[in-house]
């Protein structure tokens, strides 16, 4: 019975989100109010990330993994303290922290074993969180597979 339930509230979240253009998540949580599914916003995300549903160019958008396309990088920086900053155009941070977390997180049966421990994304700049200093090379060789740019934007030191 839950399960139908959880279905048919996923299934009016894909619809809100094909035909409204949701900026906000408290603007999806009062359309699915009206067709009367109460839900906190922590278990909002969660329904959100598991339908494949991010914001991208400031509005929410189901995403096709199969023809999902990479962010650009413009621009990356290094800190000695285990944290990478990639800068991308206005609007698309989001897409591409998502896309980090589903290629880099999602590539290790353990998430713990990932050099990557996660990312924030702002407007146009990713944080990424890297588990130590010795995991840098690591974590750059993870990026350089689907950005090879950064290569030539990255100190050398960190590539092997």
């Amino acid at each position: 019975m839950q399960k139908n339930k959880d279905r048919e509230l996923e299934n009016a979240i894909i619809n809100i989100i094909n035909h409204h253009d949701i900026t906000q998540q408290s603007d999806l949580q009062k359309l699915l109010k009206k067709q009367n599914y109460e839900i906190p916003q922590a278990t909002l995300s969660r329904k959100l990330e598991k339908l494949n549903i991010a914001k991208i160019s400031g509005k929410y958008t189901k995403l096709d993994q199969q023809n999902q396309s990479k962010p650009s990088v413009l621009n990356i920086q290094i800190s000695e303290f285990g944290i990478i900053i990639l800068t991308t155009y206005p609007g698309n941070a989001g897409s591409l922290a998502y896309y980090i977390d589903q290629k880099c997180l999602n590539m290790y049966s353990l998430p713990q074993h990932s050099p990557i421990i996660g990312t924030i994304a702002g407007d146009d700049t990713v944080m990424i969180v890297v588990r130590s200093k010795l995991d840098m090379g690591k974590a750059l060789e993870l990026l350089k597979l689907d950005f090879p740019s950064i290569v030539t934007l990255a100190p050398t030191n960190y590539f092997s």
